[in-house]
């Protein structure tokens, strides 16, 4: 699902880092930097400089901006702009590099992470001096933690803003794990799925059922604003494992995944290469794609076929079910029995589960502190309840299957 890296990686110039990556993150999330800190004021400061190490023109917009939170804050947007050779839509590079003001986060992952993905990248990129169409706008926002202020900024206030055709915005909500693919779109994502497939990241990880999810959860990032007051989409790239280090005094560099940093980068430097030279104007689409990750590889197919598919299948299993009883090999009075042990199943491991957490927290009342609800050994704690669920599964099946389990107890589940 994702790249392993090992510190005796020897990367080009004219490749993505980790390592170098890395550094970056070090030098961004020394100690916290919310908004009103003597930090923030450093780490946008640095950001200034290292755009401009690159030879990058660099510009500053300041402002106040009122949030749908009801936070009014004021934002100081980091921004810096590669000049293609043709270009009607820009591709906007986003991530912000403010931190959690309620704790003492260090913003390594949230979202130290993405600044330095797009830093490591936009280095290559200037490196290569590769030929290419479409302006590239990077813009590291400020105040999205108290609000989505920044972003609001930019897209109600900037000139450029008018021009954006496409953004590739890099967030985190955990500090380990792979990086998910998720998409903000006003209409369908089938466009945004083909040209993803064309730029062919090499660690893919996504598919439609949490694409379908994220939209009906209250959550959002600074792509959000994009899409709803500038009718802008584009890409989120996520990873949201270690969630208990999530805007924690432990969001710092020795927590975040050096595998997940990497990921990130085998995200953006296929992506940056694709959409600097792709139509921008393409992306909107009424069409909607179902979709799935393998290994190293993405498989959609349009939504429409979801139903015929269904049907093919409901009718595929009738003929069998009736091929079976012709055959003496199947009976109506077994596939009925059958029923029994997968209800039962369910039903006991899903009550002994929800009721077996409760119990879980009045024995271990330190529990309820935990800001995001996923204690550290969480996924023992998983692994634990799944075999639990498992073993009453196969209890069931031993009960209520007489003597052996036949194709009858088949037909149910």
């Amino acid at each position: 699902m994702m790249p392993q890296w090992t510190t005796n990686s020897q990367v080009p110039l004219s490749e993505f880092s980790t390592q170098r990556a890395l550094e970056q993150v070090k030098n961004i999330s020394k100690e916290p930097h919310f908004v009103g800190s003597g930090n923030h004021e450093y780490v946008a400061n640095y950001l200034v400089k290292e755009l401009q190490k690159m030879g990058l023109e660099t510009s500053v917009q300041e402002g106040f901006s009122f949030s749908d939170w009801g936070t009014l804050t004021k934002c100081k947007n980091i921004l810096a702009r590669i000049k293609g050779t043709d270009s009607e839509k820009a591709l906007l590079l986003l991530s912000h590099y403010d931190s959690a003001p309620h704790s003492a986060s260090h913003g390594a992952s949230d979202a130290g992470s993405g600044v330095a993905t797009i830093l490591e990248s936009v280095r290559a990129f200037v490196y290569n001096k590769k030929p290419h169409k479409n302006d590239i706008i990077i813009l590291f926002s400020d105040g999205e933690e108290l609000g989505l202020n920044g972003a609001a900024l930019f897209v109600t206030e900037h000139h450029w803003a008018k021009e954006v055709g496409l953004v590739l915005n890099f967030e985190a909500r955990g500090s380990s794990g792979p990086s998910y693919m998720l998409m903000e779109t006003n209409g369908g994502n089938a466009a945004l799925i083909k040209d993803f497939v064309a730029a062919n990241p090499k660690y893919p990880v996504t598919n439609s059922l949490m694409y379908s999810i994220y939209k009906m959860l209250p959550n959002d990032t600074d792509l959000t604003v994009f899409r709803k007051n500038g009718n802008v989409q584009g890409y989120n790239f996520a990873f949201i494992d270690g969630h208990y280090n999530y805007h924690t005094a432990q969001d710092d560099i020795n927590h975040l995944s050096t595998n997940t940093l990497a990921h990130q980068g085998t995200y953006l430097m296929p992506l940056l290469d694709y959409f600097s030279n792709a139509d921008l104007k393409t992306t909107e689409t009424k069409n909607d794609d179902v979709y799935f990750t393998i290994p190293y590889t993405l498989v959609s197919y349009p939504f429409d076929w979801v139903l015929p598919m269904v049907i093919i299948a409901f009718g595929l299993f009738i003929i069998l079910i009736f091929v079976g009883i012709a055959k003496r090999i199947l009976s109506f009075k077994e596939i009925a029995k059958g029923f029994i042990p997968l209800f039962g199943s369910i039903i006991i491991s899903g009550l002994i589960t929800f009721f077996g957490w409760k119990g879980l927290l009045i024995i271990y009342p330190q529990y309820n502190d935990l800001l995001n609800g996923f204690t550290y050994n969480g996924h023992d704690y998983i692994a634990a309840f799944v075999l639990l669920s498992l073993a009453i599964c196969f209890a069931f099946y031993q009960i209520f299957s007489a003597k052996k389990v036949t194709m009858n107890h088949y037909i149910a589940p």
